[in-house]
């Protein structure tokens, strides 16, 4: 089945959805820039980011409580807007996606350049815009088949580089990972149970090694997919328990990268006939 008009506003429905449960989820949190209260930064090393920080926007929302508001409400209004606007008018929806990619962008730099925010669990909210601004449901799914092969690449390349840092090659590896991971919890709650778990991997570093190659396997059969779409469902299931799995061993939520799950979803409809 080709993918249809209707198709599209499915896909735009499920991004909108998942974008406002994660804002929901992050105000429950306290990672909303009003809630956080940026007073560090944390300075990347590539050179958009230091293009970017020369703006010095950066610094001028430091201890600015109502830019951080107003940052908060733009960003999070954007999918909203363009939703409305995509039921209305096409021309004045792209123009919104135009708009939406821009904010994303500033916001998403400046979100991520304070602590505790890594910029690539961001990606999802940088590129979607880009399949917005299109108005064609053929370009539509050249865009959407594009972000699937972006995630694709985005999740087996952290298999690669455990083999290319050697990760992969030194039984050690997860011991030493949890130790860094954990060692702030550890120090504040040597008892707890989440503790003397870590401790017990630690201990029996074979195990824990286990779980690192099983990860990588994990990781590097999403290379299947750029030969296949067949196994698409199989990817969302891995990429699902992964996520959970991250979250209960490293204590890292991943979840402002489920958007690209819509693209796996939808990767099963075939490219429309005007496009052939």
């Amino acid at each position: 089945m080709p993918l249809t008009f209707v198709h599209r506003r499915q896909i735009t429905l499920a991004y909108c959805l998942v974008f406002y449960l994660l804002l929901a989820l992050k105000f429950h949190n306290g990672f909303l820039l009003f809630q956080m209260k940026p007073l560090l930064l944390n300075n990347r090393f590539d050179a958009i980011t230091w293009a970017f920080m020369q703006t010095g926007l950066h610094k001028w929302l430091l201890h600015n409580y109502p830019a951080w508001v107003i940052f908060d409400i733009v960003f999070y209004s954007m999918p909203l807007l363009y939703f409305l606007l995509y039921k209305v008018n096409e021309l004045y929806s792209v123009i919104a996606a135009v708009i939406m990619l821009c904010v994303n962008f500033i916001y998403i730099q400046c979100y991520t350049l304070y602590p505790a925010n890594s910029i690539e669990s961001f990606t999802p909210w940088l590129l979607f815009p880009c399949l917005f601004i299109t108005r064609k449901t053929k370009d539509f799914y050249l865009v959407l088949n594009g972000l699937r092969y972006f995630f694709l690449y985005f999740f087996c390349s952290a298999a690669v580089w455990k083999f290319v840092l050697g990760g992969i090659f030194n039984i050690h590896q997860m011991s030493a990972i949890l130790l860094y991971q954990h060692k702030e919890y550890i120090a504040s709650s040597p008892n707890g149970w989440f503790t003397n778990l870590v401790y017990w991997l630690v201990a029996h570093p074979y195990i824990s090694y286990a779980l690192y190659t099983g990860a990588a396997i994990v990781e590097f059969s999403f290379l299947v997919g750029f030969f296949t779409k067949k196994y698409d469902k199989i990817f969302i299931v891995a990429f699902i328990l992964f996520l959970l799995l991250d979250l209960f061993l490293m204590r890292i939520p991943y979840w402002e990268v489920t958007p690209f799950l819509i693209t796996l979803v939808y990767s099963r409809y075939a490219q429309p006939a005007e496009a052939l």
